[in-house]
C-alpha cells in the first residue's frame, strides 16, 4: 500500500520531460512515474514537454479554432450542442457556470469526441458524449484536421495513463480496458478579453476541478490559467512553448482514494485580445466502475468513496454546471 502523506505546497507548476515515457527501459518509465507521483500528491498539475505530438499539428488546431469562432453567429447556432443527445457541437457564450453559485462563464466553445459507430449501443441509447456529432457545414477541412489532432492527443493520454498506473503501483496496462470505448472529449474554447462590466466573480472560467481521469491542455500565448495550491493560493500557469498542461481529474482522485489531487483552477483573460485553448478530457468508458485501488487503501485508510460508474459521475457534473445557467 502506498503510504499517505499530507500534500506539499507548490508555488509554481513543475515541468516534466515526458520523453522517458516512450523508453523501452522500464526503469526509465518507472523513474518518470515517480516524478508524476510526487507532483500528483501535491498540486496535481504539471507541464509535459517532449510529448510526441507535432507542434505543427497543435498550431494548426489553434488556427482552425480561430476560424471556427469567427464564423457568423447563425452558423454556430445551427450546430448548438443542445441539439445533440451527447452534448457535442457549439457551446454558446455563457452556457456554463463552472463555479457553483457564480455567474455564467465568459467563454464559448465547441466540442467533439470519440468516433464511434452509429449503431453502437451507447449511441443508440443517447448516452452523454457518444456520437451525435455536429460539425459546421461552411468550414471545409475543419473536421479532418480536428480528427487528426484528436487522435494524436488521445494516444498521448493512453501513454500518460500507463505511466500514472505505474505511479500508483498498478500494472502498466491497468487503464487500457477503461479506454477502449471512452468518453474522451476535445473542447476548443474562446475567451474574449475580460469586459469592464462583468458581474462580480464573473470570469472566463470560474474556479472548478476537472471531472475525469486526466486533462491535456494546449494553451495559446495569451495566458490566464491559474491553479489553486494546497495552501489555497492561486498559482499562475503561464504558457510554455511546445508544452501541454496536464492535470489530475476527480475520477482519478476517487480511484486513488484522495492520494492524488484534482485541484481547482480558473481562467481570467485580463489581456486585450482573445484567448484560445484546447483542453482534451480523457474520462474513460461510461460503464467502467471507479473503486478504490488496492494500493491506495488500508485498515488505517479505508476507501473514502462508494464505487460509481464514470457515466454516473460525469452526468451529475454536467447537470450541475450546465443546469445552473438558464436556457434561452
Amino acid at each position: 500500500m502506498i503510504p499517505y502523506t499530507a500534500p506539499m505546497t507548490a508555488r509554481r507548476i513543475p515541468v516534466i520531460d515526458f520523453a522517458d515515457a516512450f523508453s523501452p527501459e522500464r526503469s526509465r518509465r518507472e523513474a518518470l512515474a515517480w516524478e508524476i507521483h510526487k507532483i500528483s500528491r501535491d498540486v496535481g498539475f504539471f507541464y509535459i514537454v517532449n510529448h510526441g505530438v507535432p507542434q505543427s499539428l497543435v498550431e494548426g488546431q489553434f488556427d482552425w479554432a480561430r476560424r471556427f469562432f469567427a464564423l457568423p453567429a447563425a452558423s454556430k447556432a445551427a450546430i448548438d450542442m443542445r441539439g445533440s443527445p451527447s452534448g457535442y457541437g457549439y457551446e454558446r457564450m455563457g452556457a456554463q457556470a463552472l463555479d457553483e453559485g457564480s455567474p455564467a462563464d465568459l467563454k464559448e466553445g465547441f466540442q467533439f469526441g470519440f468516433d464511434i459507430a452509429h449503431d453502437h449501443a451507447y449511441v443508440q441509447r443517447g448516452l452523454l458524449r457518444y456520437g451525435h456529432h455536429r460539425w459546421p457545414q461552411d468550414l471545409p477541412g475543419f473536421e479532418a484536421h480536428s480528427r487528426r489532432y484528436y487522435e494524436a492527443v488521445r494516444a498521448l493520454s493512453h501513454r500518460l495513463l500507463s505511466v500514472i498506473a505505474l505511479s500508483l503501483e498498478m500494472p502498466e496496462d491497468f487503464f487500457e480496458p477503461v479506454l477502449e470505448t471512452p468518453i474522451a472529449t476535445q473542447r476548443m474554447l474562446h475567451y474574449p478579453p475580460q469586459p469592464d462590466g462583468a458581474r462580480n466573480n464573473q470570469i472566463g472560467a470560474g474556479a472548478h476541478t476537472d471531472w475525469g481521469l486526466v486533462t491535456i491542455l494546449a494553451q495559446d500565448a495569451i495566458g490566464g490559467l491559474e491553479v489553486c495550491n494546497a495552501e489555497g493560493q492561486w498559482v499562475s500557469a503561464p504558457p510554455i512553448k511546445d508544452s501541454f498542461v496536464v492535470n489530475i481529474g476527480d475520477l482519478l482522485q476517487r480511484w486513488s482514494n484522495d492520494l492524488y489531487h484534482s485541484n481547482p483552477h480558473r481562467v481570467l483573460n485580463a489581456g486585450t485580445v482573445p484567448r484560445y485553448s484546447l483542453p482534451f478530457f480523457q474520462d474513460g468508458d461510461q460503464a467502467a466502475v471507479v473503486a478504490c485501488l488496492p494500493t491506495c487503501c488500508s485498515a488505517e485508510r479505508p476507501p473514502r468513496y462508494a464505487p460509481c460508474t464514470i457515466g454516473e459521475y460525469l452526468d451529475m457534473k454536467v447537470r450541475q454546471t450546465f443546469g445552473a445557467v438558464a436556457v434561452d
